[in-house]
């Protein structure tokens, strides 16, 4: 694993633009989003391969990065997530807002539905059977057959937070967001009661991504008033993970660690540019590739002993299969928004 993660790290940097003496205007550009989000799927990717393998002497080092940045991998979609869906309520408003259960939840529950049926089919291959109360919680997220539940059922939880909070405001974002704090923090010490840290620890990536998108114009013009302020910024994130690196098991130190990946993450994001076009791609497929990611995985498993050869395939079909999955996402998303019905417009001739 120490050599591929070495190669998706080279990677990350080809084709990037350094700002030593100005700022990157286009930080949080989709494409910016879209090839960061293409590196930490690869990352996520490392880290459940992983977990079906024999490490050995060439694995350490990764593992040891692993375990110290823990769920940090994923606080990349979250803050994007949050950061996204914040800018839009603050552009369109409520009829915005009101999409949030009517179009993007029902997407993102259908999409989710249909791999787990891939999973329950994945496992009858290999001779697993599931009771049927299981199999409807893995429907709810709430439990697994081997798929990457837990990411979902917050991402979903939080599309539901999101419209309670802004449903009723009106135009008062601070008022909004005021409420999405109270509620975020009442889901994180409500799931801390069921279920283990990775379930929760991280959700408050997203409302840090909202209320990034309400301090950004600030924000980017202090950044762009000079590189000391960017040293500061850095030394500032650096400072408070370390402090917290060491006292992880505690919740608190845990939403002080993502704060700092956070700040480091933009702080990067300032100073490169990332424009690898397999990245780029990569980062359109970040659900499909994070949620199918292990069908491959545990269907090869027994078949290829050559860990890199293994890998290579496993990451070779789950691309293919993300690319397939979004065909059939196609129609019901279409379906949806009331769109896969509806006649297309005539052309100036046909009139």
């Amino acid at each position: 694993m120490d050599i591929i993660f070495t190669v998706f790290v080279a990677v990350f940097f080809i084709g990037a633009r350094f700002h030593f003496k100005d700022i990157n205007d286009e930080y949080m550009s989709r494409r910016q989003t879209q090839c960061i989000n293409g590196f930490f799927v690869l990352i996520v990717f490392i880290q459940h391969f992983k977990s079906y393998i024999k490490l050995g002497d060439y694995d350490m080092t990764y593992n040891y990065i692993a375990n110290w940045s823990g769920q940090l991998l994923v606080v990349p979609f979250l803050f994007f997530s949050g950061y996204g869906i914040m800018l839009s309520i603050s552009k369109k408003g409520k009829p915005y807002v009101n999409t949030i259960l009517t179009k993007r939840f029902p997407k993102i529950w259908i999409h989710f539905a249909l791999a787990i049926v891939l999973f329950i089919i994945t496992n009858l291959i290999l001779g697993k059977t599931y009771p049927p109360i299981r199999l409807m919680l893995t429907f709810l997220g709430w439990d697994g057959i081997g798929n990457s539940n837990w990411y979902i059922f917050d991402t979903l939880v939080l599309y539901i937070l999101t419209f309670f909070s802004f449903r009723f405001v009106g135009n008062n974002r601070r008022l909004g967001l005021f409420i999405m704090s109270l509620l975020t923090s009442a889901f994180v010490i409500t799931m801390s009661q069921f279920k283990p840290g990775y379930w929760y620890n991280t959700v408050i990536a997203y409302l840090m991504g909202m209320i990034f998108s309400t301090i950004e114009p600030s924000f980017k013009k202090v950044m762009s008033s000079g590189i000391l302020n960017h040293i500061i910024f850095t030394t500032f994130g650096i400072i408070i993970i370390s402090l917290a690196v060491n006292d992880k098991a505690r919740l608190t130190s845990y939403e002080v660690f993502v704060l700092a990946g956070i700040v480091l993450l933009l702080a990067l994001s300032l100073k490169v540019r990332f424009g690898n076009p397999i990245l780029e791609f990569l980062g359109k497929y970040v659900f499909e590739i994070y949620i199918l990611q292990r069908i491959p995985m545990m269907l090869l498993k027994s078949y290829i002993p050559q860990k890199y050869i293994y890998f290579a395939v496993c990451l070779v079909i789950t691309v293919i299969l993300a690319f397939l999955f979004r065909f059939i996402e196609k129609p019901v998303d279409k379906l949806i928004d009331g769109q896969l019905f509806k006649k297309a417009e005539p052309l100036p001739s046909e009139k």
